[in-house]
């Protein structure tokens, strides 16, 4: 079987490997993660372990639902003739890196997939699973209430792995296990669970199997279509059931790439339905692929693609009494995003409606495949629309962008709507304006409504751009700007929403915004109903601050609001003039707020980590009103909060809060409601309060910048240590000698091996920390370590294929890698050519290279050899599950390393996966400070012995000039000790001749 052919044609999202079952639903690094720091995970199963899920059971449960309710939507305006406003988009994305180890609502991180284009998908489907981890994957909270919030069901993902990645017909039989009275136990547990956490459905996607005769299980192909109709019969009928062609009538794995007779069964016609819809294979865009022989399982029959399959399939549907936009014509983008090669008049044909609806596989390339979050919403920008930005540009050759042909959707179809245009991350936190939280954060449960066309503006003389703004939040971590210059005359139209919003007597519209290098007027243009375009003007006059302007719309009373724009106009001196809207609203100025207070706030587990670190779980009951989310502070001893996170759950998880350095501490916690028009009220929230255990000393540890320097080059010690107040250097040898501060700078006027004393003190005592000879003085340290790896000669036991073999760990690209099956006992060679000074071994494993973290190398063992033949073991790991390990080579002297896997994953998976090896070290085979060490030291204990000795004899009767001869000869040898950098040999020798000389001094006295 070609293996890259296969692996680009089918719904292979993460290619893990497993050999044993697991029998619990979180792997092994997960559970000893948990354990540590209480950290919540969203779910994932395999099939047994689901059927014994019980939310009651699961302490994850509660924080792993989504709150947010799926919000109706309104078609926006058709900006040109290509768009389309029957067929549809799903979304196939990896919206969560991993299928293991995903935090249930976000991270304390900036970065991640923060999907905002909702406007142009009508479902998406949380991509993942795999055989390492588990098969069963439900959409984290924070993206079922992103989702919702824009309108968009979001679905599970139910992934049967193809044989060759760890499939196993045995997970589909307890899959599909049926009852005597005909019920399917896990269909009925599908349905609980997309209940229980509040998303839409389910996305089935079997592919385990093969094309040969012994692959042909009509069994389970007869099941299938049986579980599919029963979870048909019972599920709530707006919930979704998505089909992947792949399985075919006869049981085999055969992808089809159309609707036909071998695949209709499992979509099934308008009296019978199976699927809600069917995600059609890849190929219908290729010039050839194979079909099915349906007169041996055994063989293969080629075919041309005719560009009619998808029109083909779309009749057959229709014959069916089935809408043919229940098809979606599957599109892989994971490799190359808006660069891929696709016949778009295949599914879109000129003139015509469109043949089906759209499949995107792994749109979530934009984020994998960028280096920065900026990078990531340029492609994200680029793919959904286009280069400039504008739907009706359609300045690209090959990709236009989604909204080339679908038309923008808008949730904004009821009243109050409220949006601070935020991402749902950020890298700091402000309420109302004011900075609440300086750290870093994302959770995509706090995504706002941005606006429906991104971004389409209509200038008349002016030069305005915008875009999402990152320094200027009135709520959140974000802003939108508008920037560049005015001109007098001139103004700038941005349109913002689509709407289908009924206005009232009391309807009020109002904008926050700040303005900085130039005072412009601010209106609102609104259209309702059909054509009706009326200009408000806001008078905002204000310059610098966060301003509120709004206008009330009841002259507008009766009619329907289905569009916003925004007009900019005045006149700027320069091209800097800059526009943040903070907020838009749209509100009931007389109706008042319904909150109610925070009940049964509640610490569900407190985890203390080293004494100072601390993990909280806090739920509370959901409170009643017009809830819109929930802040959550901790409070400090003077009275001030640090907002520490904010969910619309009422479940929620606080990492890493550090204790106050007091014997005896205590940490409170103040949870918020906020409603839906984003008012609180300090008489709505509740507290709650944790005591930490008594303060111990410090836990004492620092990291230098470099192991080894040249004489007067500078090295920083920063201090790594937990719970210390005070810290103190004290390195002898060196310029400095003793310094205080939490990082220290250090610089050596002569070569040598120094040793490193740091003092750690808080309130509960003192801590001593020594590293002996732990920094080298070199000149021959010039350049630093350097990576001898580097594309050096490579061999391994094993791999699994070509391009990734033993090789790819050492050509410098952390996007290829050596991949081999196997739990243990595989093992790479790297011969770095001759023989060098190794210091550190620096090993990218699974997680560097984009995988999941369970599949991190857990226990290795390092070896190095002169000859290729001959080893000696230097280091002995176990349980490491970082993504780049860093392992001391003690400055061996060697020419072969080897790295032997003992587990090659934190679970019990089946394969090793190395991205990059760097063996850090000197080109040179010597290092003279450590060849010449024990020399050395044995020389200064013979120069201090002989000063002892000289002192206590009596040289009145010795000729001066042999005395003063022994003087000089001396001091010569002495000089060696500030030298430092002499051979060995010359040491050894010097060293025998002062003690010469000295017997014969001592021998001139006795005669």
């Amino acid at each position: 079987m070609n293996y890259k052919k296969y692996v680009s044609s089918a719904l292979v999202a993460v290619l893990l490997f497993s050999s044993t079952l697991r029998g619990e639903a979180l792997i092994d690094s997960d559970i000893a993660t948990q354990e540590k720091t209480g950290q919540p995970f969203a779910s994932y199963w395999y099939p047994n372990e689901l059927l014994n899920w019980n939310p009651n059971n699961d302490k994850d449960a509660k924080f792993n639902v989504g709150t947010v309710e799926l919000q109706e939507r309104t078609d926006g305006e058709e900006l040109k003739d290509s768009q389309d406003d029957d067929a549809k988009v799903i979304s196939l994305a990896i919206a969560n890196k991993t299928t293991s180890s995903t935090p249930s609502q976000g991270k304390d991180d900036f970065e991640g997939y923060n999907f905002s284009y909702w406007q142009y998908i009508d479902t998406l489907v949380a991509w993942g699973g795999s055989a390492a981890e588990g098969l069963i994957l439900p959409p984290s909270a924070d993206l079922i209430d992103a989702a919702h919030t824009n309108g968009v069901p979001v679905l599970g993902t139910v992934f049967f792995p193809p044989l060759e990645y760890g499939g196993k017909y045995e997970w589909m039989e307890e899959f599909l296990q049926k009852n005597p009275d005909g019920s399917f136990p896990m269909a009925d547990k599908l349905l609980e669970v997309a209940d229980y956490y509040n998303f839409d459905g389910w996305f089935i996607n079997q592919e385990t199997g093969g094309r040969g005769s012994e692959h042909v299980k009509p069994e389970l192909a007869k099941l299938m279509k049986e579980f599919l109709k029963y979870l048909q019969d019972k599920k709530p009928k707006e919930m979704e059931v998505i089909w992947y062609d792949s399985m075919i009538d006869d049981g085999r794995v055969f992808w089809q790439n159309r609707l036909n007779e071998y695949n209709k069964n499992f979509l099934g016609d308008n009296k019978n339905k199976l699927s809600d819809g069917m995600f059609l294979n890849f190929w219908w865009t290729d010039e050839k692929y194979s079909i099915v022989d349906p007169e041996n399982a055994d063989k293969r029959i080629p075919y041309t693609v005719t560009g009619k399959e998808l029109k083909e399939s779309a009749d057959l549907a229709k014959s069916m009494k089935r809408d043919p936009y229940d098809l979606y014509a599957g599109v892989d983008v994971q490799a190359n995003g808006y660069n891929t090669k696709i016949k778009w008049d295949y599914l879109f044909p000129e003139g015509k409606d469109a043949n089906t609806s759209l499949g995107l596989y792994c749109p979530s390339w934009t984020y994998d495949s960028s280096k920065t979050f900026e990078e990531f919403l340029e492609k994200e920008n680029r793919f959904w629309v286009n280069e400039s930005g504008d739907p009706r540009n359609e300045s690209t050759e090959n990709w236009k962008g989604v909204s080339n042909n679908f038309v923008e959707k808008s949730p904004v179809t009821s009243l109050p709507f409220v949006t601070n245009f935020s991402m749902g991350n950020g890298k700091f936190f402000n309420v109302d304006g004011k900075q609440v939280s300086s750290e870093k954060w994302n959770h995509r449960g706090m995504m706002d409504v941005l606006p429906t066309y991104r971004w389409v503006i209509d200038n008349k003389n002016n030069n305005l751009s915008a875009d999402l703004d990152y320094t200027e939040s009135y709520y959140g971590g974000n802003s939108i700007s508008l920037q560049g210059k005015l001109v007098k005359g001139g103004n700038t139209n941005i349109k913002l929403y689509a709407s289908e919003v009924d206005i009232t007597n009391n309807s009020e519209i109002s904008v926050m915004y700040k303005e900085n290098g130039g005072n412009a007027k601010i209106k609102l243009e609104l259209t309702f109903d059909e054509d009706d375009k009326k200009v408000l003007d806001l008078n905002t006059t204000k310059e610098g601050d966060w301003t509120k302007a709004s206008t009330s719309l009841k002259q507008f009373k009766g009619k329907e609001l289905t569009e916003i724009s925004l007009i900019v106009d005045g006149q700027s001196n320069t091209d800097s003039y800059k526009l943040n809207l903070g907020q838009l609203a749209i509100t009931d100025k007389n109706k008042g707020t319904k909150l109610s207070k925070i009940s049964n706030l509640n610490v569900e587990d407190f985890k203390i980590v080293d004494n100072y670190y601390g993990n909280v779980r806090l739920t509370w009951d959901k409170a009643k009103g017009d809830i819109s989310h929930y802040e959550i502070y901790k409070e400090n001893i003077d009275g001030n909060r640090t907002l520490v996170g904010s969910t619309p759950s009422n479940a929620f998880y606080i990492k890493d809060i550090e204790r106050n350095l007091e014997l005896d501490s205590t940490t409170k916690f103040v949870v918020t409601p906020v409603s839906n028009v984003f008012d609180s009220s300090s008489k709505y929230e509740a507290s709650v309060s944790v005591a930490w255990d008594k303060l111990e000393k410090p836990q004492a540890n620092f990291e230098a910048s470099s192991s080894i320097i040249t004489p007067g080059e500078k090295i920083t010690l920063s201090d790594k240590s937990v719970a210390g107040e005070k810290i103190k250097w004290i390195v002898e040898g060196s310029n400095e000698g003793e310094l205080e501060g939490k990082t220290a700078d250090f610089s050596f006027a002569k070569p040598g091996v120094y040793t490193i004393k740091q003092i750690v003190s808080n309130p509960a005592g003192e801590t001593e920390n020594i590293k002996e000879d732990a920094i080298v003085v070199s000149s021959q340290a010039e350049g630093g370590l350097v990576n001898l790896a580097l594309n050096k000669e490579a061999k391994a036991n094993a791999q699994v294929n070509d391009n990734e073999a033993a090789k790819f760990t050492v050509d410098g690209d952390i996007k290829s890698k050596w991949c081999a099956f196997g739990g243990e006992g595989n093992w790479i060679e790297i011969d770095l050519g001759k023989e060098n000074i190794l210091k550190e071994l620096r090993i990218s494993h699974a997680e560097a290279g984009g995988e999941a973290r369970s599949l991190n190398t857990s226990d290795y063992t390092i070896e190095v050899s002169n000859d290729g033949e001959n080893w000696r073991e230097i280091q002995n790991i176990k349980g490491n599950v970082d993504a780049i390990s860093k392992d001391d080579l003690k400055f061996e002297l060697a020419r072969y390393v080897r790295l032997k896997i003992n587990k090659s994953e934190q679970g019990l998976g089946g394969a090793t996966r190395l991205y990059e090896i760097e063996v850090l070290g000197l080109n040179t085979d010597k290092l003279t400070v450590l060849d010449n060490r024990e020399a050395l030291s044995k020389l200064k204990e013979t120069v201090s012995n002989i000063e002892e000795e000289y002192k206590k004899l009596d040289f009145s009767n010795v000729d001066t000039n042999k005395v003063e001869e022994f003087n000089n000869n001396f001091d010569k040898v002495k000089s060696i000790l500030d030298i430092v950098e002499v051979e060995k040999e010359e040491i050894e020798k010097a060293e025998k001749y002062v003690i010469g000389l000295f017997d014969e001094l001592k021998q001139l006295i006795t005669e």
